[in-house]
């Protein structure tokens, strides 16, 4: 078959670069902001992020159509990620004043990352339907003392992440018992390359 364009349904920084370190060629697209509607389901952190996953990768489905720039090679990778944290879905911080209570609660806990990822390559007669599934790591955060709480948000590194934190800006707070590393930063790539390897050939 021709070869794919992969199309990134994300402008993420974290997300570009999981991609391109892991060897990937693709182009990104960003959802419409009216998309990422923030918490808008009663179905728990699983519905939520399949639910946000499968909406961006329909959106920017759509932006293609509409430029003109969809053909049968595009396949759509759209990503969704939340914390979660006694039973609280923790999404991105609207402000510094949300990021501090996202980690006074994350802080010395048991927390969970889950990500819906969305894999659709809709030009495929074989595979027109979108492939949707869930990732979920779990860690457990340090228990940070009021300074080190107020130095990272200083640091303003918060900013854009689910739970107010990343994994990759201070890995010594974080650890990880189970799942995927990479799906803790924003796209569980172990999940990605089996689900593209399953993509149909033509």
């Amino acid at each position: 078959m021709p070869t794919r364009r992969l199309i990134l349904a994300s402008s993420s920084p974290r997300r570009h670069q999981l991609l391109r370190e892991a060897g990937y060629e693709f182009e990104s697209l960003a959802p419409h902001e009216s998309v990422e509607c923030g918490i808008c389901s009663t179905g728990g952190p699983a519905s939520l992020v399949v639910e946000l996953a499968m909406n961006k990768a329909a959106n920017v489905l759509a932006q293609l159509k509409e430029s003109g720039d969809f053909d049968d090679r595009c396949v759509i990778i759209a990503c969704d990620t939340v914390a979660e944290c006694g039973g609280m879905v923790l999404g991105k911080p609207a402000d510094e004043a949300h990021a501090r209570d996202m980690l006074e609660r994350l802080r010395g806990s048991l927390h969970r990352v889950y990500s819906g990822l969305c894999v659709w390559q809709p030009g495929s007669a074989a595979a027109g339907l979108p492939d949707v599934r869930l990732a979920v790591s779990e860690l457990r955060m340090d228990p940070l003392s009021d300074q080190q709480l107020d130095e990272y948000l200083a640091s303003g590194l918060w900013e854009g992440k689910a739970g107010a934190f990343g994994y990759q800006d201070r890995a010594g707070w974080l650890h990880l018992s189970k799942g995927s590393e990479s799906n803790v930063v924003g796209l569980p790539m172990e999940l990605l390359t089996e689900m593209l390897a399953e993509l149909p050939a033509d």
